[in-house]
């Protein structure tokens, strides 16, 4: 049977969604409850994980089930995959689910994971590892934009509440369509074009402050690079210009100094980024002046 043109409306699905989060959250409260009596550590050190067990098992007792949620129930619609066809396997609503209460988490994980290799690659370049991390970094912000930007379009034309439900191509139809109620949805169209436009507004700002970080970083290497040029003048000889290269000034390496990092650097551009920042320039680590240690005889 071909659900195409049963197709749920933005008032059904938001209020289905509605619905079945405020079942969750008493759920979470009776789970945290039961928690509570196992003592305060316990509660303290497992509380937050009470509300992904009660999403879990609220929307994957249904989905092995093959049954509707509650907030489902309550607006007549179902599930239905990608060609408007059947009802969604298990499997695959099992992994939605998995991806819509537990995609951030795992995504984040996934990055943490990744600075961490980048980190320990011997192989790569300090600078491309510093350029590395500054992707990474702005790949932990963006699923707040993905996510608004997704509601946006479906504030729009309908098509999927949930990134999950895109991901995995489920649809919502409605199957109660006699009482459906006869109103415009104007206004959901009206809240998408806003939603839009904050997002677009938010990430030009975004971008904005990026490049501005990117040209003052700029600015300050060229001032040190041309600050060391005065004071060498020509006096520089081929034991100092075959020295390791620092990679704050690009300049060879002068009164070398150790961070408990082990990582090298000279002396005085250390001391100047530590003003502005309490943290290695290569790893992030945390890192004060006191720290530092200058290395006697050393290139």
């Amino acid at each position: 049977m071909d659900f195409r043109n049963a197709r749920a409306r933005q008032p059904e699905i938001v209020r289905s969604v509605q619905k079945d989060a405020r079942y969750t959250n008493e759920l979470a409260e009776d789970f945290s409850d039961v928690l509570r009596l196992t003592g305060p550590r316990n509660w303290i050190k497992y509380n937050q994980m009470c509300r992904l067990l009660a999403e879990l098992s609220y929307h994957g007792f249904a989905s092995i089930n093959n049954l509707q949620t509650l907030g489902e129930e309550y607006t007549g619609i179902i599930q239905v995959d990608e060609n408007y066809k059947h009802i969604p396997s298990r499997m695959l609503q099992l992994v939605a689910i998995v991806l819509e209460f537990g995609g951030d988490s795992l995504f984040q994980n996934l990055l943490k994971k990744l600075d961490v290799l980048i980190a320990n690659h011997d192989e790569i370049r300090p600078e491309a590892k510093q350029q590395l991390k500054n992707i990474i970094q702005r790949l932990r912000q963006s699923p707040s934009y993905v996510k608004a930007l997704h509601k946006s379009l479906f504030y729009l034309d309908a098509s999927k509440y949930q990134l999950s439900k895109r991901t995995t191509g489920i649809n919502y139809v409605l199957i109660r369509h006699w009482l459906q109620p006869e109103f415009s949805l104007y206004g959901y169209k009206i809240l998408g074009v806003i939603t839009f436009l904050q997002v677009t507004v938010s990430l030009a700002i975004s971008g904005w402050d990026a490049w501005r970080e990117h040209k003052r970083q700029q600015l300050e290497t060229l001032k040190k690079v041309g600050k060391k040029f005065l004071l060498r003048g020509s006096s520089v000889n081929e034991t100092e210009s075959d020295a390791p290269q620092c990679i704050l000034c690009l300049e060879p390496r002068t009164n070398s100094s150790l961070t408990p990092c082990g990582h090298i650097f000279c002396w005085s551009c250390l001391l100047e980024w530590l003003e502005e920042r309490d943290e290695c320039p290569l790893c992030r680590e945390s890192l004060k002046k006191s720290q530092v240690i200058q290395l006697q005889n050393y290139a």
